[in-house]
């Protein structure tokens, strides 16, 4: 029986190669385009945009303690959502960009077995009948070996590992951590560090966010309905996304009605 990769990192390698034909021979691709819209409006895509491209691009660790640490805070993006559910929109993906699976080859331009083992690791925390513990352990050993490669004298990261006793030791230490932030994910654009930042963080912190977003979302809608150019059909889009805004604060899965709020910023930060 033919082996047929779902892992979103060999997914999105054969779309980028497909893409980047399709841009030779005419300058834009709308393979692409679609792509990265169906990942930005999917809770489950972007995170796994995430994970893939920070632990592809990250800068080598020089301790495997601290790549320990980052895969564990990759991770922790996982913890609400359902490996089912991943699966499905991976397979769904697939078909739509690369055709039929039994006929279309899906692999990594570089990095397969890297990307073998992300998934793994995914599926490891989302997913509750998840029992092949041995590839777990093979998968993080691999991801680890990978973070931990031969770091390049100037390419040794700067994070700060253990601080020093000075007076105001909590502003310190919330200084380096703003600092090792933005050193380890340079490779993020500012929009996928907000969004990761928000992921990783506590669900006190979630829960403040959600709150925050979901009012300056409401402010911007509010505003735009005051322009008395706008047509019927946009007035009606407007005032149902702030229906859905209203409810926003009590469903189950914080993550992605967080993603959905910042999705929607975008969308009518355009139409402002």
């Amino acid at each position: 029986m033919k082996d047929i990769s779902y892992n979103f990192g060999a997914i999105r390698d054969s779309i980028a190669k497909l893409s980047s034909m399709e841009l030779m021979k005419e300058n834009k691709s709308e393979t692409l385009d679609n792509f990265l819209k169906e990942t930005e409006s999917s809770p489950n895509l972007k995170k796994q945009q995430l994970i893939y491209k920070n632990i592809q691009s990250c800068k080598p660790f020089a301790k495997e303690r601290l790549a320990e640490r980052f895969i564990n805070q990759n991770l922790s993006m996982f913890k609400n959502s359902n490996w089912q559910d991943m699966l499905k929109e991976n397979m769904s993906i697939r078909k739509e960009f690369l055709g039929n699976p039994d006929i279309s080859h899906v692999e990594a331009r570089e990095d397969g077995k890297l990307f073998e083992a992300i998934n793994t690791l995914i599926e490891s925390v989302t997913n509750p009948a998840f029992s092949d513990f041995v590839n777990e352990s093979t998968s993080y050993d691999m991801v680890v070996e990978h973070l931990t490669r031969e770091v390049i004298e100037e390419e040794k990261s700067s994070e700060v590992d253990d601080a020093p006793a000075v007076k105001d030791a909590w502003k310190f230490i919330t200084k380096i951590a703003v600092n090792n932030f933005n050193e380890r994910y340079e490779h993020l654009n500012e929009s996928e560090k907000e969004v990761l930042n928000v992921l990783i963080s506590n669900n006190s912190n979630k829960v403040e966010y959600l709150g925050d977003i979901i009012k300056e979302n409401v402010d911007i809608i509010n505003t735009l309905l005051e322009n008395e150019e706008i047509d019927k059909t946009n007035q009606d889009i407007l005032i149902e996304f702030k229906g859905k805004l209203d409810k926003m604060d009590k469903v189950s899965n914080i993550d992605d009605s967080i993603l959905e709020c910042i999705d929607l910023k975008q969308t009518l930060k355009e139409l402002n």
